[in-house]
């Protein structure tokens, strides 16, 4: 039986970046339920108030105040939010061709390398940071003053160069505290490793030592989806991204796993409303 059966797309896609960075200071009091989700872009979010679990990846990570979410390009996250309290936080958008140039994405490749999304710093080191976030967001309201863009992409790039200095340090902030089953988290990482490959229910169950009944049951608890959705989803964003990369459609199709060009095809336009194009 194939994992990968179902091409129904089970995640949003959400926001849009044309421009090298975005930052939101969003407060909302209404209790909003948030569907899976994912972004083509880089996304910082500092918990200011709420009572929030973040889930990454199927991690969920009970947030403190002042808690900083990085979550990486096509990761698939939510906050559940506890609809009783306020749930603010500043939300940085960052383009991949803006961290690209000077590696400044090297915070999310760390944080993949540590097995978290999240950065619990002490009072010391998050004081500068969310300064800065502070100056960039009255830099971006000031937008008429002079040089004021110059002035908020230099502000911008310097929080991600502090940031990356302290994500770098050995004794760096990750929080290690996250609910997720052991045997869920590396049947994730070895899904993610082997994309390209045939990933089958029998061949995943073997892999993690366990039933496929009871290793579909758990993925679903501790994850929200289903091992056919998250796949597939998965292989949507490897095919863009190589698409981006400049190959053909066909040779996306078939480096990023999928055995059948028309399934591809079907899931790619339901999922991205057009047909797969190189960049």
């Amino acid at each position: 039986m194939s994992a990968h059966t179902d091409d129904r797309p089970a995640f949003q896609k959400r926001g849009f970046l044309n421009e090298e960075f975005r930052l939101f200071h969003v407060r909302d009091l209404n209790g909003q339920t948030y569907r899976f989700h994912y972004h083509d872009f880089y996304k910082i979010m500092v918990l200011l108030e709420g009572n929030v679990n973040y889930v990454i990846e199927g991690r969920s990570y009970r947030l403190a105040p002042f808690d900083m979410v990085l979550v990486d390009r096509g990761a698939i996250h939510r906050p559940e939010v506890d609809p009783a309290l306020p749930y603010e936080r500043l939300i940085l958008y960052l383009s991949p061709e803006f961290l690209t140039a000077d590696k400044l994405s090297l915070c999310f490749s760390q944080a993949a390398y540590r097995h978290s999304s999240v950065l619990r710093m002490s009072r010391q080191d998050r004081r500068p940071l969310l300064d800065l976030l502070m100056r960039l967001e009255k830099s971006l309201e000031a937008g008429t003053e002079f040089a004021a863009p110059l002035y908020a992409r230099l502000l911008c790039m310097e929080f991600m160069v502090l940031l990356n200095r302290l994500c770098l340090q050995p004794d760096s902030a990750y929080l290690t505290e996250s609910a997720m089953d052991f045997r869920v988290a590396g049947l994730i990482s070895h899904i993610n490793s082997h994309l390209s490959e045939e990933l089958t229910i029998p061949a995943l169950a073997a892999c993690c030592c366990m039933s496929p009944y009871h290793m579909m049951r758990l993925f679903k608890r501790e994850t929200g989806y289903t091992i056919g959705n998250y796949i597939c989803e998965k292989r949507l964003l490897k095919a863009r991204e190589l698409l981006s990369g400049g190959i053909s459609a066909t040779q996306a199709c078939f480096a990023s796993g999928f055995n059948s060009y028309s399934s591809f095809l079907r899931a790619y336009k339901k999922q991205f409303h057009g047909l797969p194009r190189r960049g």
